[in-house]
């Protein structure tokens, strides 16, 4: 099923379900009797709408000329009423001659009914007019570190000034809930914003301009990433020139990765509507020692019914073998029980300045992962059953929930152990600079977040000078990224985090406050510098790699004549982005800090590279 729209708004009023609500039934055309649980068939229509205290969503789903498309609104109370969220997401599948999916009505609707903000913004239902009085509130959205979507401005158009207003209209609409339309109103708000962002971001003569987030007025680096549309080609092509800028907004909010406490909250929130969790859980802490060493050792259990014999399967549809399902059960229960543990672990561990512990954790869950996967595709637990009144196929379904789920849960097991050591990092600079009593102090800005690989590269070549990172690195990169788009989620936060630590530990050797190779300096780093877990460092490869003139070819690199009067080199040293498994992912690198170029070179980033393991 494909992504088409995706709108992560916040709502700091009053009762945004119940307006949330109110909307999406108008606009699915259904009569609601305000049911906790609403469920409306009208043709091959379905409409679904359900409700708790805390968090409800609402979904339609519509046949199409060629398929299908399944509008989906969620809504949830956040920590805080400012952190209330509503995302709203458009899927399915469309023949290939139909007409682009856009902004559903639904959104502006919602908008007109509160105040809605992207967490930093506000979103509105209509263009904003910005005349001179406007002009520096529009350059503090501009310049928001916080804001998440992109700020469209259109500047005025002396030939057909009225022609501006319909483009505004035209693309508030098309693009509600995922970016900010501005319409300047006049030649002064146009100049005096323009002296404002500085040389390089200006717009004029009828053209528009798509302000991405994280721009720095007057100091922006790369100020061709903020694309323009001029004024005669919007002229000239009309509705087609506008569209390249929708797709291009609405690529960029797919690509966007949900807040983490929406992602957090979003995985209960099934489990509340369905009865299987308190409404008190949706932003409950992980549970103590003393209640996971209850969960486990009952006082009494109580007796369990003795399950049903599952039906005898058809000749021609031979069933797994009698303990697969105490296989995946046992492997399943192991996982649950050390992210439980290893949570509370891993915090106390980190918050002691320590990481052997949490690198063992986090290897152990994701070697359990690995062989519950395993488990389940040798057996085929995940194929598709039709058989679905089957005890056996609703067990398979039970088990495919419950693997998706760990999986979800060890996904953000990783983000807490990054945001935490970025915390650690963090109060140890300040400590080492000020001793400034800086504990309950909130960690300015947080750790970035990448949804591709190829992302992570091209960040590195924009703001990491010591680290060098050549195109030929793109073809495996992108690969990881197609081919692996679940897996690599977990990939871009350790190659970011690998790429910085080497950056931090060229710089500390150029400047004369270091001494060892990287290997040493992620086992030592300076007070509040990056660095990774050794265990994910190898300076060197075996020896049967070395000595074999095949493995040894595949590894070499190019470098500067100045390393190497060749240009190419050996490069045995590596990252693992992945311990173990398949893929595993290595990134190779030439660490010249100490030499004439104080530079690392990243030869290779992709999967891993022939061994005589794998040839």
């Amino acid at each position: 099923m494909t992504k088409f729209y995706q709108a992560v708004l916040r709502d700091g009023g009053d009762g945004p379900g119940r307006r949330l609500r109110r909307c999406f039934a108008d606009w699915a055309s259904v009569d609601d009797d305000g049911a906790p649980h609403f469920e409306r068939e009208r043709g091959r229509t379905r409409v679904s709408l359900s409700d708790s205290e805390v968090c409800g969503r609402y979904t339609v789903d519509i046949p199409t000329g060629g398929g299908r498309l399944r509008t989906t609104a969620t809504w949830a109370e956040g920590k805080r009423p400012d952190r209330n969220w509503v995302t709203v997401t458009v899927e399915g599948e469309l023949a290939a001659d139909a007409e682009p999916v856009r902004a559903p009505s639904l959104v502006t609707a919602f908008l007109r009914t509160g105040r809605v903000t992207d967490g930093a913004v506000p979103l509105e239902a209509a263009p904003h007019v910005a005349g001179r009085d406007e002009v520096d509130e529009l350059t503090g959205w501009l310049a928001h570190p916080g804001r998440a979507v992109p700020v469209i401005v259109l500047t005025v158009d002396r030939a057909e000034p009225e022609i501006v207003a319909a483009h505004a209209d035209r693309l508030a609409e098309a693009l509600a809930g995922t970016a900010v339309v501005v319409r300047l109103f006049d030649i002064q708000a146009q100049d005096l914003l323009n002296r404002r962002l500085g040389e390089g971001l200006a717009v004029f003569g009828g053209g528009l301009r798509t302000y991405l987030p994280g721009l720095t007025p007057g100091a922006e680096a790369h100020s061709s990433r903020h694309p323009v549309r001029g004024g005669g080609a919007i002229r000239d092509q009309g509705a087609r020139a506008l569209e390249v800028v929708i797709d291009g907004v609405l690529d960029q909010a797919l690509r966007r990765r949900l807040p983490a406490d929406i992602r957090r909250a979003d995985a209960r929130i099934a489990r509340i509507l369905s009865g299987d969790a308190r409404p008190e859980q949706l932003h409950a802490a992980p549970p103590s020692p003393a209640e996971l060493a209850r969960a486990r050792n009952p006082q009494s259990p109580a007796p369990q019914p003795k399950p049903p014999e599952p039906a005898p399967l058809p000749p021609d549809r031979p069933g797994p073998p009698d303990d697969l399902a105490d296989l995946a059960e046992r492997v399943s229960g192991q996982v649950t029980d050390n992210l439980a543990d290893g949570i509370l672990d891993a915090l106390v561990d980190m918050a002691r300045g320590g990481d052997s512990e949490t690198t063992r954790l986090i290897r152990t869950m994701s070697a359990h992962l690995n062989a519950l996967t395993r488990a389940v595709e040798e057996t085929d637990l995940l194929a598709e059953r039709s058989h679905a009144a089957d005890p056996r196929s609703r067990e398979f379904e039970r088990l495919r929930k419950d693997y998706n789920q760990l999986e979800f849960d060890y996904e953000l097991l990783l983000d807490d152990e990054r945001r935490a050591r970025e915390r650690i990092r963090w109060l140890e600079s300040r400590l080492a600079q000020h001793a400034d009593p800086v504990y309950g102090v909130d960690t300015p800005g947080e750790a970035w977040e990448a949804d591709s690989l190829m992302e992570v590269v091209n960040r590195a070549r924009e703001t990491l000078e010591r680290v060098d990172l050549p195109d030929t690195l793109d073809h495996e990169v992108a690969k990881l990224d197609v081919t692996y788009p679940r897996l690599c989620r977990r990939w871009t936060a350790k190659t970011w985090d690998a790429l910085t630590a080497l950056d931090a530990y060229a710089a500390a050797r150029a400047e004369h406050h270091f001494t060892g190779g990287f290997y040493d300096w992620c086992g030592r780093p300076l007070p509040g510098r990056p660095a990774i877990s050794p265990n994910m460092v190898s300076m060197k490869e075996s020896d049967s790699v070395s000595g074999r003139p095949k493995f040894r070819e595949a590894r070499t690199f190019r470098v500067p004549t100045a390393i190497d009067p060749t240009g190419r080199i050996y490069m045995p040293s590596h990252i693992k982005l992945q311990r173990v498994g398949n893929p595993a992912p290595r990134m190779h690198f030439l660490d010249d800090a100490g030499g004439p170029t104080g530079k690392v070179w990243i030869g290779y980033l992709g999967d891993h590279l022939p061994n005589t393991k794998t040839n």
